[in-house]
């Protein structure tokens, strides 16, 4: 495990978060504090799954590029799941910078994690 510089890029038609922060990485995985929410990023060769989690949810994402995918929001108080299509129209995956674009229910994301910066 080491600690690396991070610079996480959100933005969408309602939300513009740019967040830098320090994070862990270990093999495959990268861990970052958000605010208040925990972000897990494992990454693959062709597919990365995030984890954003609080005290009231849990939104796991997954991208595959040029697919749609099923990405689970659970709500901790009213203990419900909701299933989300999810389409991944770009993914960079890079040892200096992650790069998706997607749309969930037809709202346009861009999500850049750039890596030791």
């Amino acid at each position: 495990m080491s600690k690396i510089k991070l610079n996480a890029i959100l933005n969408s038609n309602f939300e513009n978060l740019d967040i830098k922060t320090v994070g862990i990485k270990s093999n495959n995985k990268i861990v970052y504090k958000e605010n208040d929410i925990t972000v897990t990023i494992l990454i693959y060769k062709n597919k990365i799954e995030i984890n954003r989690l609080n005290n009231e949810y849990s939104l796991n994402l997954v991208f595959e590029e040029n697919k749609h995918t099923k990405s689970i929001y659970k709500l901790f108080n009213i203990s419900k799941n909701f299933v989300l299509d999810t389409k991944c129209t770009k993914l960079v995956i890079d040892e200096k910078i992650i790069n998706i674009e997607y749309i969930i229910e037809d709202n346009k994301f861009m999500y850049i994690l750039k890596i030791g910066e």
